[in-house]
């Protein structure tokens, strides 16, 4: 039974007042489509105007505009996933250094689940990472960072995202994904970084994004 499947779904749990979003960087998502060979993600944080940072709904559509007008060439790549063709289901990350930063498996028969596996020593976890939907025909997907749980609840299609952190009883935001449109996969990831790796956040976000539609309600 997944984390959330339970009487007291985390996914239920009343917003953290006392800690709302503060997203320290921001992360432009670039796929184009689900046939892509390549996904890039890179940090834009420094081309963004901060009071954009201090995101609301109203501030959503300028701050996708002001990213998507931005020059990606001078952004530092902060991953780049790439696989072997426009139908294979696993992922190999690297950094901007070009070193293996995971691996990413979805099966065909594995009914949404993603695995994120790790090299030995990774500086950004040291377990692999199971994301998989919250329960059956739940648009939400759930996983578990060093015993910490986190869902990505999934609010308008691939239009918004957002990722939680539960503790105590509560859940806070600690990452939000915009995009162009429902369908959409490129768009503006921000994140807190302070409560969780970056990279972490990113990985689990494209594999969010490219959860099968079938296994969403």
């Amino acid at each position: 039974m997944g984390i959330f499947s339970k009487k007291d779904t985390a996914a239920s749990f009343p917003v953290d007042a006392d800690n709302p979003f503060r997203p320290t960087k921001a992360i432009y998502v670039k796929e184009g489509n689900e046939f892509a060979l390549s996904i890039t993600l890179a940090d834009i944080t420094s081309l963004i105007p901060e009071p954009l940072l201090s995101v609301t709904t109203a501030d959503e559509p300028t701050l996708l505009e002001t990213a998507t007008s931005t020059d990606l060439s001078t952004a530092p790549t902060l991953l780049k996933l790439t696989r072997t063709s426009r139908f294979a289901s696993n992922w190999t990350a690297t950094n901007f250094a070009d070193t293996k930063v995971a691996d990413l498996t979805n099966p065909l028969l594995s009914l949404g689940k993603w695995t994120i596996t790790f090299p030995a020593k990774s500086a950004h976890s040291n377990h692999d990472i199971l994301l998989h939907p919250a329960g059956f025909m739940m648009r939400s997907d759930e996983f578990v960072k060093d015993s910490v749980p986190y869902f990505w609840d999934v609010l308008d299609g691939r239009k918004l995202c957002k990722l939680y952190k539960a503790v105590e009883g509560k859940k806070c935001e600690i990452a939000r994904f915009i995009g162009a449109s429902a369908r959409d996969r490129d768009g503006v990831l921000l994140v807190d970084d302070a409560q969780l790796d970056e990279v972490v956040v990113g990985l689990t976000c494209v594999a969010v994004l490219n959860r099968s539609d079938s296994f969403r309600a």
